[in-house]
């Protein structure tokens, strides 16, 4: 949890300080880097089981679920974040 930590403080100062980036609710920076950080760490910890699990397989049905959920997602989550910020002149 140190390092995740860590990690995380790391991120968010590269987006906001230097990148220059303004999550306005709050929640993109943390949840791409979860996202990617427990991707990283699954892979770190158990390299060989995690990529022959049977679950890595996917299926027709899963694959337009998370199609139709991506879409969902990149069409409405910055409209979420962004009814928080002040109209600009």
């Amino acid at each position: 949890m140190f390092w995740e930590m860590v990690f995380w403080g790391l991120n968010v100062a590269i987006c906001t300080e230097s990148i220059m980036g303004v999550d306005m609710g709050g929640s993109v920076i943390i949840h791409a880097f979860g996202c990617f950080f427990g991707l990283a760490a699954s892979y770190f910890f158990q390299p060989s089981r995690a990529a022959d699990h049977p679950n890595i397989a996917s299926n027709h049905n899963s694959e337009i679920v998370a199609l139709i959920g991506s879409i969902f997602l990149w069409m409405f989550w910055p409209s979420f974040n962004g009814a928080l910020a002040e109209q600009g002149n």
